[in-house]
This record gives structure tokens, sequence and C-alpha cells, in this order.
């Protein structure tokens, strides 16, 4: 290998000692790196602001915004009082009630948006039964990786292969929702093994009664679920619309905040900076990986004739082991582009190659917490409200499921293609 492919391989192996050790921010630790990868001339400047898929940092900071008008209208309370509700204050029913709530919204929700109305509901509902909302927080992201991978507007990687693949919302829900159904059901099934709820700890029981300050719904809330549902059209129609899903939430947040008369207001606040930072930095990281060469190594490497067959497999376990270590959004439009050479080159394969990826992305992008953005979205949620969430905790509990539900996908592969 050449000089600067070794640059960005040791700079995606810093990564990931410096996250482990959790010394710094996980910001820092991605901007640090990728500035010293446009230093060393490894990527170069123009290269790098390219590589930013900012269409992704649009809808997330969009979506941070919007949120925020909906939390300041009481929506959550009005949400987290249903769940205890049905709860009847029991844990594991408070869990399984996200569960099905968490897969079923990120279905038709993007999955960062769903973690970003849910996440809050969610770790008020279990201070409510004093349990740590720590391991909720971890059943959530799951649930939404694995219910985005159903449709086509489920998860970013999905709207990129669609895309890619010229495929229609019921083409695409024909192809990925069955294994979503049948995976989803599976782990429900052995949740409880990788599981352990705990009680709140005591300092958090403190800070809880001291919040508990939390007011009614106001009249604004009806306006704002309003512009929540034409956002939610727009995701829908978005490609006939011909616009991005940035824009979109960036769109609805600028009418929320007209709506509410927080124009005059530091309603940029709402936004987490260290999150955004995070993504820049993994996003210019994988863009230094291509510009060295070593997703068309990868590409070459995987266009041969002995692996005939096995190719869809071996894709799918590739694209979920490499989205353990990488954000699954900029991995898949790597991928993209090899797929489609694939499939010019050899007119054996057809939508298996896409099916491989897409599931692959979803269910590797379970495995760390920078494998998925609606990971590291939750990740900073959690530290937001004082509770620690390391890289390392969410990779003990992420690797076990994304072993399991691998297994599933591959069977799924092997038996329908």
């Amino acid at each position: 290998m050449s000089g600067p492919q070794w640059i960005a391989l040791i700079a995606l192996a810093a990564l990931y000692v410096l996250l482990l050790g959790d010394w710094f921010h996980r910001a820092w630790v991605a901007l640090g790196l990728a500035g010293a990868l446009v230093v060393s001339r490894t990527i170069t400047f123009a290269a790098a602001f390219h590589s930013v898929d900012w269409n992704t940092l649009a809808l997330i900071g969009g979506m941070m915004l919007f949120v925020s008008q909906l939390a300041d209208a009481g929506l959550f309370v009005l949400l987290g009082h249903w769940a205890r509700s049905w709860s009847r204050g029991k844990p594991w029913r408070l869990l399984w009630i996200f569960y099905v709530l968490t897969a079923v919204v990120s279905a038709f929700l993007d999955n960062v948006t769903t973690v970003l109305l849910l996440s809050p509901i969610l770790i008020d509902a279990a201070e409510e039964l004093e349990l740590d909302p720590v391991p909720l927080l971890l059943m959530e992201v799951v649930a939404s990786n694995l219910g985005g991978m159903a449709t086509l507007i489920g998860d970013p990687p999905n709207i990129l292969v669609g895309t890619a693949a010229r495929l229609t919302f019921f083409q695409f829900v024909q192809m990925m929702t069955p294994i979503a159904v049948i995976i989803l059901t599976l782990l429900a099934l052995v949740l409880p093994v990788f599981l352990r709820l705990k009680p709140l700890a005591s300092e958090h029981r403190t800070v809880r009664s001291a919040k508990r300050t939390s007011v009614g719904p106001n009249p604004r809330l009806k306006g704002l679920l309003v512009i929540l549902a034409m956002m939610l059209l727009g995701f829908v129609a978005q490609r006939p619309l011909h616009l991005a899903v940035g824009i979109i939430a960036l769109g609805g947040a600028a009418a929320a905040i007209l709506y509410t008369g927080r124009v005059g207001q530091r309603w940029y606040r709402h936004v987490d900076y260290g999150t955004l930072g995070f993504f820049v930095g993994v996003f210019i990281l994988v863009g230094a990986l291509e510009s060295v060469g070593l997703i068309d190594t990868l590409a070459r490497w995987m266009d041969r004739p002995g692996l005939g067959p096995w190719l869809p497999l071996l894709l799918f376990i590739g694209t979920a082991l490499f989205s353990a270590l990488l954000d699954n959004v900029p991995l898949v439009a790597a991928l993209i582009p090899v797929v489609v050479h694939l499939n010019a080159v050899d007119p054996r394969f057809g939508v298996e190659l896409w099916v491989a990826i897409a599931m692959g992305a979803a269910i590797g992008g379970n495995a760390t917490v920078i494998g998925a953005s609606a990971n590291v979205v939750v990740q900073g949620l959690a530290v937001e409200r004082g509770y620690a969430l390391s890289f390392g905790q969410f990779m003990r509990y992420g690797w076990k499921v994304a072993a399991f539900t691998a297994l599933i996908g591959a069977a799924y592969l092997t038996v329908r293609f």
C-alpha cells in the first residue's frame, strides 16, 4: 500500500482507539483526525468538503430544532403519560411499548428523526419508573435501525440505494419489509438475554425530583403537529418534489420557529453542535479512504469470477462489518458505484446485491456508536441528560445484536435469492 493509504488506515485506527478510551469529546477526536488528514494532504480540502454529506447534517440539525419546539409545546409530556399509563409500572412492558413504537415509526420516518422524537419521552418514562434509561435507549437504537430497514424512506442508506437501483417505494417494501419483520420478531424473543434493566442511580433521582416542573401542552401544539404532518408528507414525496430531506427538515424547523414566535430568541442553542461536528469528521475520514483508493481496491477485489453465487452473501457480510466501523451513510454511498459496476458486468446479479448492502448497513450499524447516525444522536441525548453511554458500553451490547441479526439476514439472502 502507498503512504497515503497507510495514513488513512492509521487515522481510522486512531479514531477507534480514542473513542474506546473516551478521553476526549468524540467531536474533537473526529475533527482533529480529519484536520490531520487535510494537513498531511492525504485528502485535499476541496475533496474533504465534498465528502461531507451536508444533506444528512441539515436533516439532523433541522430536526433537532423542530423537536425542541415540540418539546416546549408539551408533546413529550402527553406521550410520556400515555407510555407510563400503558406500562402500568412494569419495566419490561414499557420496553416493549417503545420497541414496537420505535420500529413502526422508523419505517415511515427517518430513524434519526425517530430517535430525536422518542428519546426524550423514553428517558422521562424510565425516570418515572426509577429505571436507568440507558438500556432502554440501547433498545430504541436497535429498533430504529431495524425498523428503518423496512421502507425506502426509513433510513438514509435506503434512500441512496432506492435512488441508485431505481426502485419504487412498493418495490423496496416488497424486497425489505419481510426480513425487517422477521428480524424484529426473532430479536424480541432474545432481547431479555442481551439487556439488563437497572434501577436509577441515586444522583439521577435527586436531579429528576428537582426537574419535576413539567407543564402541560400549550395551544401551539396543534399547529406544530400540522407542520410535522406536512414535513412527513414532504419526506414521502421527496422525489416528485425534487427536494432533499435536509431542505425539508430545515424548512419545517424555520416554519416552527416563525409559528411559535421564537425568531428573536436563542433557538440555535437547541442544536447539538458536538454531534454535527462528529459527523463532519467521520465523513471526511471516509472520504479520505475513498480518495486514496482503498474503496476502489475493494471494488476490484470483489469483481472476481471465482466469487460467483457467493457474492451477495459476501457483500452483505462485508457491508455489515464495515457499517460497524464506519457511518453507514457514506459507506453505502461509496459502495453504490461498486454494485452498479458489478450489475453491469455480470448479468447474473440483480436486486440481491442492493438487498445485501441495504440490509448489511442496517444490521451492521447496530454494532457500534458510529455505525449509524441514530446511534450517535442517541448517545448525545443521553450525555446531555447526564447519563454516560460510552463507546465500549454501546459496543458490548451492539455486537451481540448485530451478530444475531446478521445470521438471520444471511439465511434470508440464501433462501430467497
